[in-house]
């Protein structure tokens, strides 16, 4: 799975949300294009998306902005995507175009590989990623969710003898 600058971006838009006390003053979007370096009519857009989805609350007027629509701990990665639409419930649904049995094992295999990368990015949540990223810049927040996630994949060490 790739993430797109879109997906990227509304993760760490969320991620900042989610430094910030949810019952204290909401974070506005020209406060947080200027820590996060994306656009305010960018972030608008971004922030139009995951109203919709439920992710976020934006309080108007003086004094107004964004905050979380619920704790850190109750908002997966995946609700994020689904948001994004870079996940969606279509990808197990994938009809086969081919009657053969390879090929009906072959899209099997796609949709149970697609269900368990659901499953992992549901549970993780912003409250991990803010708990694992604390101490970093929200600049190096950025980069991080692609390495986070890397992170929790470490690499295969090669036995002496072998060659890679």
């Amino acid at each position: 799975m790739r993430l797109s600058r879109k997906d990227e971006h509304s993760i760490v838009a969320m991620l900042s949300l989610a430094t910030h006390d949810r019952y204290a003053d909401p974070v506005s979007l020209t406060d947080l294009s200027e820590t996060l370096g994306i656009s305010t009519s960018y972030l608008e857009y971004l922030f139009s998306g995951l109203r919709k989805h439920g992710l976020v609350e934006g309080l108007r007027g003086v004094g107004g902005g964004y905050r979380l629509a619920r704790p850190a701990y109750q908002i997966s990665i995946a609700d994020i995507l689904y948001a994004t639409h870079a996940l969606n419930e279509a990808m197990d649904e994938a009809v086969p175009d081919t009657d053969s049995l390879p090929g009906l094992e072959a899209m099997h295999g796609w949709q149970e590989l697609n269900r368990r990368i659901r499953d992992f990015l549901a549970d993780m949540t912003l409250a991990d990623f803010v708990s694992a990223n604390s101490g970093r810049s929200p600049r190096q927040a950025e980069n991080s969710v692609s390495s986070y996630i890397a992170s929790m994949f470490p690499a295969h060490s090669v036995r002496s003898g072998m060659s890679a």
